[in-house]
C-alpha cells in the first residue's frame, strides 16, 4: 500500500479531527471541545497545523451554530476563537517543555493546560462583556473537563485508525528526534 504524501496525511488528520469533533459537538449538544483538539494537536503536530485546526474547527462551529441557532452575539465567535488559540498556545507550551516525559504524561498535562488555557480565554471575555459567569461554576467546568477528556481519547482513538489506514503523521510533535549515530 503506497502511504499517502505528508501534506495529504496533515490535510486529512485536520479535517477528520475538525468534523470528528463537530459531530461529537452536535451529539452530545455541548460546545466544540476546543482543549481536546488544541491538546491532541500540541502532542502531535506543529503549532501552525495545530492553529489550523483550531481555525478550521472554529469555521465548522460557526457554521452549525448558524445554521442552528441564527445570529447571535457577535462576541461570542470571537471569543471563541481567540480562547482557542490561547488553549493551543498553552498546551504547546506545556508538550514543548515536557519533551523529555512519556507521552502519556505530556498528553495529560498538555489536555490540563488546554482546558485552563481555554477557560481563563472565556474568563476574560465573560469578565469583558459581564455575561456567562454561570459557566464557571465548579459543577460545570467539572462537567466540561471531564466531557472534554473523553472527547481527547476519542480522538486519539480515531488518530489511531488513521494512522492504520495510512495517513499517518510520523513522529509525534514536540518529541525528541532520534540522535544520528
Amino acid at each position: 500500500m503506497k502511504t499517502p504524501s505528508t501534506a495529504l496525511a496533515r490535510n486529512m488528520w485536520v479535517g477528520t479531527m475538525a468534523g470528528v469533533s463537530t459531530i461529537a459537538s452536535l451529539l452530545l449538544a455541548c460546545a466544540t471541545p476546543f482543549p481536546s483538539l488544541a491538546a491532541l494537536a500540541a502532542t502531535h503536530v506543529s503549532r501552525r497545523d495545530g492553529l489550523i485546526l483550531m481555525f478550521v474547527a472554529w469555521f465548522a462551529a460557526q457554521a452549525v451554530i448558524l445554521i442552528t441557532h441564527g445570529m447571535g452575539s457577535m462576541a461570542w465567535p470571537f471569543a471563541l476563537a481567540t480562547a482557542a488559540v490561547a488553549s493551543l498556545l498553552s498546551a504547546d507550551a506545556v508538550a514543548r517543555s515536557m519533551r523529555s516525559q512519556s507521552p502519556a504524561a505530556r498528553m495529560s498535562a498538555s489536555y490540563a493546560a488546554a482546558f485552563i488555557g481555554f477557560k481563563l480565554g472565556i474568563l476574560a471575555w465573560v469578565a469583558l462583556l459581564d455575561h456567562g459567569w454561570s459557566a464557571f461554576s465548579g459543577e460545570v467546568l467539572l462537567r466540561q473537563f471531564v466531557r472534554y477528556g473523553a472527547i481527547f481519547a476519542g480522538l486519539l482513538a480515531v488518530q489511531v485508525l488513521l494512522a492504520r489506514a495510512g495517513f499517518g503523521l510520523g513522529m509525534p510533535a514536540n518529541e525528541p528526534k532520534p540522535q544520528a549515530a
